[in-house]
């Protein structure tokens, strides 16, 4: 009887647990989520184009050739890595190839915060259920197919690396402080890396930054305490003092010093050298990205993912409120710095919430009570378990590029390019024979100009940077149908490529005049005039 009752522990060890089922699903649903989401056009025909250009060329663009209205300019083109890894994604497997590596991206750098969280908390099911329903959905709304998507499992390793580094249990095995913590020489290959795909690689100097400033106060404060409470302890033998119990062993913070210090050189490792410091202030600063973009604008809760933000927001003062130990200083200080960046820009909830998660995580781990700790959580039956991932991975599969056109889904789950991408109005114009020379159009479309006609020079483009206030302000006056008589002038604008609902009032005013403006296509989302001659 022992020896069967062995044999089945045995198998039951051997099985798949419900904690596995809950990492797998949580990291499954993150892909499922990329995998569902059509490519929005906006950023990524032009940074496709882009990497087609620079391959073409074998040299980095640092002049606009795109448009009409800029063309020769000085264009600083910061995330050339990037550009060149999506085109050749494209080129090996097209856009369906592009959201799966989109998916696996987003798995892989929610995978490593998830481990962290699970080495810190020690808990599967809590790390994973807080991934999922608070991480994902205050973040999701970053996860589209663009360079910035690239640079977050760099922020993520980084910060793995730092608390592995700070935090004796996640050493992995690193048994004298004082020797230097070899993964932190990680993080100049990571600034490498990124400052060559994203212009966010400074943030990855702003965690070290941090974590040093954390960490030097932390232990300052240990020194204070633990010296007011040796000066207050009862006189006793003179042979006492030497009873005084060394302090705790700590990595030397000059190996951080050392690690920021090569990170920050790793930075000058691309093609503009210190321009790249440069290009990222001027971008900051341009009136024109904080004034106009809406992912610069600070969030609010008029919005649905502003709402889901501050709910995020909200859940974590009240799980550190309500927390049982002090949350420690390090992760308070690093979740509040990218907490004030979130609060200045919609962008930028997606660093402020990596960088929170294990801290809401660690925090709501101390609220289990000792016993809970130590006794050993159910498990569920391997075969049912099995049945669970088996159905979770079902899902995954019926959702890849190949599969899903293929299910009948709703336009907005079924598509692989969002269905305000102007596709067919693009071939119609590029059919024409009579195509106009310069055509004004809405901001997006100029992206799938820029990629599906490279022939057809556009007026502006999601490069918001690159164009004057002024031009964006004359922007926004045609949209409304106001001075367009002058503007379209102005800019000698002989076609229309307008969006039925971002321009119906400059849609309204040209079908007023079909005496002048011919409408030669026409669908549910556009509208394409050109002048008549």
């Amino acid at each position: 009887m022992k020896v069967v009752a062995g044999q089945r522990n045995r198998i039951a060890l051997a099985g798949l647990s419900l904690d596995q089922v809950w990492l797998f699903a949580a990291l499954a649903f993150i892909a499922l989520r990329a995998l569902l989401t059509p490519i929005p056009p906006h950023d990524f025909w032009w940074h496709m184009a882009t990497g087609r250009l620079i391959v073409a060329s074998g040299e980095i663009p640092t002049v606009d050739s795109f448009s009409y209205t800029h063309a020769g300019e000085p264009f600083y083109n910061q995330s050339w890595l990037a550009q060149v890894f999506l085109y050749a994604l494209h080129q090996l497997g097209g856009v369906p190839l592009i959201i799966v590596v989109q998916a696996l991206v987003l798995a892989l750098a929610y995978g490593l915060l998830l481990r962290l969280c699970l080495r810190r908390s020690r808990s599967a099911r809590l790390s994973a259920g807080f991934l999922l329903l608070a991480t994902m959905p205050a973040s999701f709304d970053n996860w589209i197919v663009r360079p910035q998507t690239y640079a977050l499992p760099l922020f993520i390793a980084s910060l793995y690396v730092l608390s592995a580094w700070r935090i004796p249990e996640l050493c992995g095995g690193r048994t004298d402080p004082a020797r230097f913590y070899r993964p932190l020489l990680l993080l100049p290959l990571f600034g490498v890396l990124w400052v060559n795909l994203h212009g966010s690689f400074v943030l990855g100097g702003a965690l070290i930054a941090l974590v040093f400033v954390g960490e030097a106060v932390r232990r300052r404060m240990e020194e204070w305490a633990e010296a007011r409470a040796w000066a207050s302890r009862p006189v006793g033998r003179a042979e006492d003092v030497l009873e005084r119990p060394p302090p705790p062993a700590r990595p030397p913070l000059w190996h951080l010093a050392l690690a920021g210090a090569l990170t920050g050189a790793s930075w000058l490792l691309n093609p503009g050298g210190v321009q790249v410091l440069g290009y990222v202030r001027n971008l900051l600063s341009s009136s024109q990205v904080t004034g106009l973009v809406t992912e610069w604008a600070p969030p609010t809760i008029r919005d649905p993912n502003g709402a889901i933000f501050f709910l995020f927001l909200l859940a974590g003062i009240v799980i550190l409120a309500y927390a049982r130990r002090t949350p420690d200083l390090v992760d308070m200080l690093t979740a509040g710095a990218f907490l004030w960046l979130a609060l200045g820009a919609v962008r930028n909830n997606i660093w402020f919430t990596a960088a929170a998660t294990p801290l809401l995580v660690v925090q709501l781990a101390s609220w289990r009570t000792g016993e809970t700790t130590t006794r050993r959580s159910y498990q569920g039956l391997p075969a049912l378990n099995a049945a669970l991932a088996g159905g979770i991975a079902l899902l995954l599969a019926l959702a890849l590029p190949w599969v899903k056109p293929a299910l009948g889904l709703p336009p907005q789950l079924g598509a692989l390019i969002d269905p305000q991408t102007p596709v067919a109005v693009v071939e119609r114009l590029r059919s024409d024979p009579q195509r106009p020379a310069r055509l004004f159009h809405a901001m997006s479309y100029g992206s799938y100009l820029i990629w599906a006609a490279p022939e057809q020079p556009v007026w502006a483009d999601p490069r918001i940077e690159l164009y004057p206030f002024e031009q964006w302000r004359d922007y926004q006056l045609l949209n409304s149908g106001l001075e367009v008589e002058r503007l379209l002038a102005a800019y000698a604008i002989d076609g229309l490529l307008l969006s039925n609902t971002e321009q119906a009032p400059l849609v309204d005013w040209a079908q007023a005049r079909p005496y002048e403006w011919e409408l030669r296509f026409a669908d549910e989302e556009t509208s394409y005039f050109a002048r008549r001659r």
